[in-house]
């Protein structure tokens, strides 16, 4: 009878979570709506930089004279936090581990299966990975991708028009009971010769009106920089 109650309540906390994330999801999407990248925002001084995002985007800017950089917030949920750790540790651990005793006695093969612990730690540490600035130059964007709290990716796109944009909320599916909104995912695809073409996602701690001014706002950069295009 007590394992019988016990099954009941763990079966109406995941019925309770699940509409929980779908109420959730749907207030979000009421609460922010697709932005115009125009109409909340300001012109800057040339036009390969940001605009000046309206102060409801909360979005922090700022132009140094290469370079226009956003700022943005990074939010590790619960469960990303403990992956974090977890990978931290379990990489030191091994690596320890096996440098202390299993070299010394059995061998450096051994040592390299262990390796596979330390890869699924390492793993482990980019769980929650998203970006934390957006920068742009007259002929290339830099995206910075923050991971394991403190540790950054960088990654570079040669200004083109053949460089495309796109970016959505993340689906109700995709969402566990940590998130207080949903995260967005922005998408940059390079397109190289013939039928071949570079596409990845990031993930960026965002509503979706700050998602669609962001893709807007890297829409209008394509189109405007470039070092043929001096403004």
């Amino acid at each position: 009878m007590l394992e019988t109650t016990f099954t009941l309540l763990k079966l109406l906390a995941a019925v309770g979570g699940i509409f929980y994330v779908i109420q959730v999801w749907r207030q979000a999407q009421a609460k922010h709506p697709v932005f115009s990248y125009d109409q909340h925002s300001l012109p800057n001084e040339t036009n390969w930089r940001w605009r000046k995002p309206d102060v409801e985007l909360g979005m922090q800017l700022r132009d140094d004279p290469q370079k226009s950089t956003l700022h943005l917030p990074v939010h590790y949920l619960g469960f990303e936090k403990v992956c974090i750790v977890i990978g931290a540790l379990g990489a030191l651990f091994v690596l320890y581990l096996y440098g202390l005793f299993v070299v010394r006695h059995d061998g450096i093969g051994n040592y390299l299966g262990g390796l596979v612990f330390v890869f699924l730690s390492l793993a482990l540490l980019h769980v929650g990975s998203r970006v934390s600035t957006l920068t742009l130059f007259q002929d290339h964007l830099v995206v910075v991708v923050q991971y394991a709290f403190v540790l950054k990716h960088t990654y570079v796109y040669q200004h083109s028009v053949h460089l495309d944009f796109s970016g959505k909320p993340e689906s109700v599916f995709e969402m566990t009971v940590d998130h207080k909104e949903p995260d967005f995912k922005l998408y940059i695809k390079r397109h190289k010769r013939w039928l071949f073409s570079g596409k990845r996602r990031f993930i960026v701690s965002a509503n979706q009106s700050q998602g669609s001014w962001l893709v807007a706002g890297l829409h209008y950069w394509r189109d405007h920089a470039g070092i043929a295009k001096q403004a």
